[in-house]
């Protein structure tokens, strides 16, 4: 606002309702502003993603490969399985079949037969002269061995100690 230098100015601390000097002169208009131009920025064509990322490939390569390890395992195991299935079915009919061949092998043994069959191979039974009678002139003893309960620590700890022991006895 453009006063003359000779008015009195006066102090007002914004509270009346218009400006003193306000009607005498003439109300001024602030120059137009020039219109606003965009200011063009470069436009940048977006780049192409590409369509895989190279670490999520090898990632699913890792994953297949460890997919495929671990059904490789089950059916090894489950050939393993069926194989021990197998093997214990055949050591089952082995083993009836042994029991079958004993049981044939004992009641084939016929001791009159053996008598006979020695007969004519010109055995005999012993005659009393031809047997001899050992006297063994030691007493009967027994000997019976404490078995050790002890754990295995206790024994690891025991031949520590002797150890020490026998090292200490030589240097005395």
């Amino acid at each position: 606002m453009n006063v003359p230098d000779d008015y009195k100015s006066y102090d007002y601390n914004g509270t009346e309702a218009y400006e003193l000097f306000e009607t005498a002169l003439p109300k001024q208009r602030p120059a137009p502003l020039p219109e606003e131009k965009p200011i063009k920025q470069p436009r940048y064509a977006p780049k192409a993603k590409p369509v895989f990322a190279p670490l999520a490939v090898v990632g699913l390569i890792v994953v297949m490969v460890l997919l495929m390890l671990v059904v490789h395992s089950y059916v090894q195991l489950y050939e393993a399985s069926t194989r021990v299935g197998e093997l214990e079915q055949s050591l089952s009919a082995a083993q009836t079949n042994t029991a079958k061949l004993r049981s044939t092998y004992e009641s084939r043994i016929d001791l009159s037969k053996i008598e006979a069959r020695a007969r004519e191979l010109g055995m005999s039974q012993p005659s009393a002269r031809q047997t001899i009678y050992l006297n063994v002139a030691g007493a009967d003893s027994t000997e019976v061995i404490a078995v050790d309960d002890r754990s295995f620590a206790q024994k690891a700890i025991d031949a520590i100690v002797q150890g020490f022991e026998g090292v200490l006895e030589y240097f005395r």
